[in-house]
């Protein structure tokens, strides 16, 4: 039974880093660049898409996925993204059972885009988990990304970073679809953990035709890279608005995978003048 905490934790971490937020309201649809049409990574990336806030892109969004243990269902992952400007809420809520124990998930991310960075950067995030490892974690993001506070279980624990910002994984995902969406192929980021932070580090590998919720797709697959001990795969599908549709997670008794089943997108109407 010692396992069973391990997994919920596993499920944790590891959603927290795939399961995307929107970054849209930075990157009109009408300037996103296509993959590389002849589908090779290796070849030189497309020129960077130039971004500045838009006034008039603040579509909100639901994704939710379905979570399966070695081929089991065993849970469901919803994630709400409420942009205001360049500035986002993003409300999480999971449910994962594991034979007779039960595991609840809330989550609430505040995250902003940095002109000084020209990337995403974390405010602040809450989250709280009922049964299997019961408690609660807050963090505040300062100085740009540079410093970072968490408090779990009244202990406050201190973090800084001089090379990248300390992010939290709703704003990792954000900043890895619009990494995709600029043609990047390699990309790292500072994740902030409970109780330490991880340097994690991704590769475009190509793209791949998926079977999906949504009919065979083509996808562009992102895996971890310099991490010997596991195995992170993600699909992004350009024509689910870049969404997460796929991802898969192998390491030493963990078989976890998470796929997209439904979306919905909500973007105010836009304002005539007359």
């Amino acid at each position: 039974m010692r396992l069973l905490p391990f997994i919920a934790f596993s499920l944790a971490s590891f959603f927290s880093v795939t399961i995307n937020a929107n970054a849209d309201t930075l990157a009109p649809s009408s300037s996103i660049s296509a993959f590389n049409k002849n589908n090779d990574p290796d070849k030189a990336n497309p020129p960077p898409i130039q971004l500045s806030p838009s006034e008039n892109n603040h579509c909100n969004k639901t994704l939710n996925y379905n979570v399966f243990f070695e081929g089991h269902h065993i849970g469901d992952y919803q994630r709400n993204i409420v942009w205001n400007g360049t500035q986002a809420n993003i409300y999480t809520k999971s449910t994962v059972n594991i034979l007779i124990t039960k595991a609840k998930l809330n989550q609430h991310s505040k995250l902003h885009w940095s002109p000084q960075r020209q990337s995403f950067v974390t405010d602040s995030f809450e989250r709280n988990i009922k049964g299997l490892m019961t408690g609660k974690v807050t963090a505040t993001f300062t100085d740009n990304g540079a410093k970072a506070t968490v408090i779990e279980d009244g202990k406050s624990h201190q973090f800084n970073e001089t090379l990248l910002p300390i992010l939290d994984g709703d704003t990792i995902g954000a900043q890895m679809r619009l990494d995709i969406m600029q043609g990047k192929k390699s990309f790292d980021f500072i994740l902030q953990n409970r109780d330490d932070t991880s340097h994690y580090y991704f590769k475009v590998v190509g793209e791949e035709t998926i079977a999906t919720n949504f009919g065979d797709l083509k996808a562009i697959r992102v895996d971890q890279i310099k991490k010997s001990d596991r195995q992170l795969s993600l699909w992004f599908a350009p024509s689910v608005d870049y969404q997460l549709v796929r991802a898969t997670y192998k390491r030493k008794l963990l078989d976890l995978k998470a796929v997209l089943i439904s979306k919905q997108i909500n973007c105010p109407a836009p304002v005539l003048i007359k």
